[in-house]
């Protein structure tokens, strides 16, 4: 096998099938396109118009709140993005789970078994992938799995966690897994998922292999030395902290009279992992019940310490950078990176636009060169620290890594 083995195309515009048309320029027979639409658009429309162009190959992608390629520095809105990638060694399995809201578990589990089901069909998939692992030498390829899950979600069910438990009761540990929920411009009303065909209340897996991946996850903050215990909770809800009703105890760490959604959205809140690394993982505060109680946009457990989390403009773009780097390296440093697909959140991307931030910008100075990248704001991001913590975040942006080298290339 040679270098090069991928080939990318991407397109951006408020016009469905040019946006199509640019990422197919220099592309004759895409494996999987990824299309990330903005929910100004009928779902039914956008996916009708990839298909009717793109007659082979899969699609993936969901609504969004916010789309942003390489082709432009900022996210865009009332726009359909679309990344189409060409390889043979691209190897691909779609996978959907319906009803997420009703079992979400089961939801997840589903999803990642027809995921499994449908990649196993590749005749080809022993001699591109194991095959050629096995007469590697090269000890770099310790660091590769060879299987990585992007995984879109309904963000508006609130049951991320639980489809991600489903999901890994079957695939264990080890498992690579990134991706985000799906948003609706911040309507909050329905978000849809794009599978060769369209849903809404699912989850989707796309379970890829054939060419090196890597992940990475960052979030823009820095722990306080302010903070307190949640000492009841359930779910996603925080009914006190310190053993008092939640929201006066984060009135008074906030130094605020009352706690209000906008108050939240740049006051986060950060909860230490048990891995190696002890990275913080973020819990975004939604607003204050009239019970005193404070819902959050992920689950929260009992005894845990939440510390405030600060940020500055430095520390936002340095934390991004080394999420890149992390997924280079989790990709095994390959030697030419093919393309960049980024799961950002909607409150991430407005705190970039509050401290002037371009992720794209970010990347372009990093790598030295105008890699393809597609992403979408989401309401939700799914990924793992550098220590191996499965799970759903806020406030962060999940990274994936794609090369242009195939697995057996060192």
């Amino acid at each position: 096998m040679v270098r090069n083995a991928l080939n990318v195309g991407v397109g951006q515009s408020s016009s469905i099938s040019e946006a199509v048309e640019m990422a197919l320029e220099n592309i004759n027979n895409p494996k999987l396109t990824i299309v990330f639409a903005s929910s100004d658009f009928d779902p039914n429309e956008v996916y009708s118009v990839v298909r009717e162009k793109i007659k082979k190959g899969h699609i993936i992608g969901g609504t969004t709140a916010g789309e942003f390629t390489n082709l432009y520095t900022k996210p865009k809105t009332g726009t359909v993005a679309v990344m189409c990638l060409e390889s043979p060694a691209l190897k691909v399995g779609i996978g959907v789970g319906e009803n997420i809201s009703k079992n979400p578990e089961e939801a997840g589990r589903t999803a990642i078994n027809m995921a499994y089901q449908n990649i196993i069909k590749d005749p080809t998939l022993a001699s591109f992938v194991f095959l050629g692992l096995m007469k590697s030498k090269n000890t770099n390829l310790l660091n590769i799995n060879p299987f990585t899950t992007i995984c879109l979600i309904d963000g508006l069910q609130g049951v991320e966690e639980g489809v991600l438990r489903g999901m890994l009761s079957k695939m264990g540990r080890s498992s690579r897994i990134v991706g985000g929920s799906s948003g609706d411009d911040l309507k909050f009303k329905q978000t849809y998922q794009f599978a060769d065909g369209v849903y809404t209340n699912s989850v989707v897996n796309a379970l890829v292999c054939g060419l090196k991946m890597g992940v990475g996850m960052s979030h823009p903050y820095v722990p306080t030395d302010k903070g307190a215990v949640i000492t009841k909770c359930k779910g996603r809800v925080i009914y006190e902290l310190n053993e008092r009703p939640a929201a006066e105890v984060l009135k008074e760490l906030l130094e605020v009279n009352e706690i209000t959604p906008e108050v939240l959205s740049v006051n986060p809140f950060g909860v230490r992992t048990g891995d190696v690394y002890a990275d913080y993982i973020i819990k975004s505060a939604i607003c204050a019940n009239k019970d005193g109680s404070v819902p959050c946009y992920a689950e929260v457990q009992k005894n845990c310490y939440l510390t405030m989390m600060t940020t500055d403009k430095k520390t936002a773009i340095e934390n991004f950078k080394r999420a890149l780097y992390d997924a280079v390296k989790d990709a095994g440093n390959p030697e030419e990176i093919g393309a960049i697909v980024i799961f950002n959140c909607v409150l991430r991307h407005l705190l970039n636009e509050k401290l002037g931030i371009s992720d794209v910008e970010i990347i372009r100075k990093t790598f030295g060169k105008d890699i393809p990248v597609i992403g979408f704001n989401t309401y939700g991001e799914q990924g793992s620290t550098r220590g191996g913590s499965m799970g759903h975040y806020n406030q962060t942006s999940t990274i994936l890594v794609i090369s242009k080298e195939t697995l057996s290339q060192c």
